[in-house]
Order: structure tokens, then sequence, then C-alpha cells
């Protein structure tokens, strides 16, 4: 199902299947921002919860697992647990199908929350025993002509690059823009940026629009599909992509987060412009 939030400047929808947003329309334009997926990329945005990427077997509790791609969210039906004028809750429970390639018992809730010309996204992980391992974060696809982007940091950043192989990290200083296109996404595959001072992302489009993240996550990540698609994505995650030199076992991975029965909580902010 289809539930949709909306205020003077934005219009956010959220597909129950899979928790993530369908669409994010800016009203004063009445233009609908996010990527509506095309053979270069079906899908609009991806909720990563627990693994991120397309990643190999694991080890958790003593026995092997294949997870499917970005783990079990995107692939699972939520509940609706609360919606007002402006935010909407989401809830998914671990069950017999999640625990096929995730073994742990789990509750996972998603907020959508909308304050002007920004929708806030917070991710809520809780264990119900015990402690669980996980990754989770973003994936939106936002509408970028060209299939291009101009990357802007807020402050100038001294970042680690992760190569998507898994190669030794490397340091980039003195990072403050560069270019998002399909050449650059040729060469790079994902980019994969650490290390970060925490300041505000911005994304500048050919047509004027500007969309801004902000996240205290550890890494952030920048996508597109490089022989086609008019869409870029910018990523806040609490993991990384996983590699083949990764640690096999679940606790293990670089990046990994832990939540007990008191949950733990992750958000991240967009914000979507005219400028």
């Amino acid at each position: 199902m289809i539930y949709t939030v909306k205020n003077e400047f934005l219009s956010v929808s959220v597909n129950s299947l899979g928790g993530s947003m369908t669409s994010v329309k800016y009203l004063p334009t009445d233009e609908e921002r996010q990527w509506q997926g095309d053979e270069f990329w079906q899908s609009r945005d991806v909720v990563i919860f627990p693994i991120i990427g397309h990643a190999g077997e694991y080890e958790a509790l003593g026995k092997t697992y294949k997870p499917s791609s970005h783990g079990v969210a995107r692939y699972s039906e939520f509940a609706l647990a609360d919606m007002g004028e402006n935010h909407l809750t989401l809830s998914l429970c671990s069950d017999n199908e999640t625990k096929k390639t995730y073994p742990y018992d789990f509750e996972f809730c998603i907020t959508y929350k909308l304050s002007g010309k920004t929708v806030e996204i917070t991710y809520f992980v809780r264990a119900k025993e015990g402690k669980i391992p996980f990754y989770v974060g973003g994936h939106a696809g936002m509408k970028a002509p060209g299939g291009e982007a101009v990357i802007e940091f807020e402050n100038t950043e001294n970042a680690l690059l992760y190569p998507i192989d898994g190669a030794s990290a490397v340091q980039l200083n003195g990072l403050h823009r560069f270019v998002a296109n399909k050449a650059f996404f040729k060469e790079c595959q994902t980019f994969q940026l650490g290390s970060l001072s925490g300041g505000a992302i911005y994304a500048y489009t050919r047509d004027g629009y500007r969309y801004t993240y902000l996240s205290d996550c550890p890494v952030f990540a920048f996508w597109s599909n490089p022989d086609g698609g008019e869409y870029v994505c910018v990523e806040p995650w609490w993991g990384i992509n996983d590699f083949p030199s990764a640690p096999r076992e679940i606790t293990l991975k670089p990046f990994m987060n832990f939540a007990d029965t008191k949950g733990a909580s992750f958000t991240y902010s967009l914000t979507v412009e005219k400028v």
C-alpha cells in the first residue's frame, strides 16, 4: 500500500512493500523529483537492512546464510504503525521468511517526517532478545537531468575513499566538490566516502534543483548506473558495501552496528529546493 504525507512544500509517498519512498514531489513547482525507474534502474529508493550491497555468503550464529541484495527489508511488507499530518512510521518484525537469510529476531521501524522542504528519515532497530548485528541505510534516487549532479561539501573534507573491491582506503585531502556523471561512475562504480565532518552534502542538478543531505552516518555512497538513467543516488550508510575479503562472520564485518532490546536510532535528512 502507498501512504502519502504532505505539507506546503513536499509530498512524500512511501510503499509498505519495502518501506521505501516512491515519490518526492516539490509542490511549489509541482514537479516529481524522485527517479521513477526505467531499464537502467527500476527502483526509486531502497531501504537497506541488514546487509549492504550484493553480499556474499556470511556466517551468523554458527550457520551460513546467502543474503539477497541489500538484505531483507526491501522484500518485506511493513505495517503502518503511526501516521499523522506530516509523518508516518512503518514497522517490520522478523518472521520465518526474514530468518531464511538473517537469523535474528528484530523489530525495524522507519519514520518519515516532513518539516518545510525537508524529509527526515529515521531507522529504529531493536533486538527482541540479546544483541543483534546489522547494517542500515538509504538509497534514494533523485532526478538529475543527464544523469549528472555537482556534489559539493559544506566543509572542505579530508575523506577516506573505500574502493568497492575492498582494497585499502585512500586518503582524499581537500575535497570540496566533484561532478557525479556517467563517466565518473564508469570509472569508480560506487564512490564510498568515510571520515566526513558531518557537514551538509549538496547535489546540484542541471535544471536548478539542490538536494541537501545531512547525517552523522560513517559512510556516504554515491551511485548511478553508468550506462543510463537520469538520476543520482547519495546514500547514507551505517555500514559499507560487502567485498570479497571482508570477514565472513557478520559480527566482525567493518562498520558493524549492534542493537539490544532498548534499540538504536539512525537518522538522515533530505532537503529539496529550487535554487
